[in-house]
């Protein structure tokens, strides 16, 4: 009973103080929760600048961790908003602290964030290529991340699913990169919550990521409440099962530990 993508208060987008997400963890029968709180530097939107108390989160997370150690296992993590102006100061934050687990998400496309990104101006074909070329070029430089967060994430902003035959050698690229740097890919079941009723990523960059030899796999609900801990989760081991893999990963000092799903 993992969930290893959580927010709670720390992050400008959630209300919920990281003592009541524990708390209904604990009530639910999560064994593992990873709080992986927002961290986007360069990202200019002054309402949710999705910068934390780094002292003050800091403290928090080592004090839930010994607080509740009987009762579960507290992963202490960070969501870094990946952006190719801000390579140097992802490094630097990822390792100013002892963390278990790095998230590295894109929720830009250079500085243009894409929940405010006006989609219907543009061709999206080639706004999707666009993006997947920026997440690889990213990837082929940036290394400090443990998994790629909600990888095809674009598609719950762009307005239309679109065929991604036209990217998949863009993306197989970009899952080589990440699995020759070690890294893994989770499977976020946030897109329940938002309606859009695909999986992030993709069942077919899924397939191809264990194709691949892709193993790491972590599953994450992206609670930003805890009634969505945990949310979807059967279907999505069925998932991953149903694609060849064989395991879910925890994470600890920010090594994977296998689990046989």
């Amino acid at each position: 009973m993992y969930d290893y993508h959580t927010h709670t208060a720390f992050s400008d987008d959630c209300d919920v103080p990281m003592e009541e997400m524990i708390s209904s963890a604990i009530s639910r029968g999560i064994r593992e929760l990873a709080i992986t709180d927002h961290y986007d530097p360069g990202y200019e939107d002054p309402e949710f600048p999705f910068i934390p108390d780094f002292d003050a989160y800091h403290k928090a997370l080592l004090e839930a961790e010994k607080k509740y150690k009987e009762q579960l296992t507290i992963v202490k993590g960070l969501e870094i908003g990946i952006m190719d102006s801000q390579l140097d100061e992802c490094r630097r934050a990822v390792n100013a602290f002892s963390y278990d687990f790095i998230i590295g998400s894109f929720h830009c496309l250079g500085k243009k964030d894409l929940y405010r990104y006006d989609f219907s101006k543009v061709d999206g074909p080639q706004k999707l290529e666009e993006f997947y070329l920026y997440v690889n070029r990213c990837l082929k430089e940036y290394t400090d991340y443990d998994i790629v967060g909600h990888l095809t994430i674009i598609d719950r902003y762009i307005g239309k699913i679109y065929d991604y035959s036209p990217y998949m050698d863009i993306i197989e690229d970009t899952l080589k990169t990440i699995i020759y740097n070690g890294k893994g890919l989770e499977i976020n079941t946030s897109s329940f919550k938002y309606g859009t009723g695909i999986w992030l990523p993709r069942e077919e960059a899924l397939k191809l990521y264990r194709e691949l030899g892709g193993e790491i796999l972590t599953f994450g609900s992206d609670s930003h409440d805890p009634k969505y801990f945990r949310d979807h989760f059967d279907e999505a081991h069925e998932l991953a099962k149903s694609l060849g893999f064989r395991y879910e990963c925890t994470f600890r000092s920010r090594k994977p530990e296998f689990h046989k799903l």
